[in-house]
């Protein structure tokens, strides 16, 4: 499993854009890490151990939350996804652990090439009764 961690993790580190700070959200105590890329980029053993689609028309969605003082944090995740066109899918996140490390990772589908998606992420930290919201924008595009 921990293998399958770092194979994640790797595909996060190239997927990530050359600035990383704008795929961040900061609120309360908190930093919010985000990405979304193509599924074409995972291992097919980590799309196959976190049940994710990899094909040219899917894409993934990661989330990991981390405390002030570097920890990770757990939380309640949920995202939809909204076309140009307004139409809103829900992304079921799963949560993945490794040992002091949490990530939340979801699949979500490319429907038109070179559409910009917008996320709209909401976020409870564990333990916390206010939620957080943002939204971030991709364009996307199928392999």
């Amino acid at each position: 499993m921990h293998k399958l961690i770092m194979l994640l993790a790797t595909a996060l580190l190239l997927a990530t854009s050359p600035a990383g700070a704008d795929n961040a959200e900061r609120f309360d105590g908190h930093t919010v890490y985000y990405n979304a890329f193509n599924a074409n980029m995972l291992d097919k053993r980590v799309a196959q151990a976190y049940r994710l689609r990899s094909g040219c028309s899917d894409g993934v969605l990661t989330i990991a939350l981390r405390r002030d003082d570097g920890s990770a944090a757990a939380a309640d995740v949920r995202v939809s996804v909204v076309t140009l066109l307004g139409q809103r899918t829900s992304v079921a996140m799963q949560e993945v652990k490794d040992g002091k490390s949490i990530y939340y990772v979801g699949g979500f589908a490319i429907i038109t090439d070179a559409e910009p998606l917008k996320f709209a992420v909401t976020l409870r930290p564990a333990g916390d009764t206010s939620e957080r919201s943002f939204e971030f924008t991709r364009q996307m595009f199928r392999c």
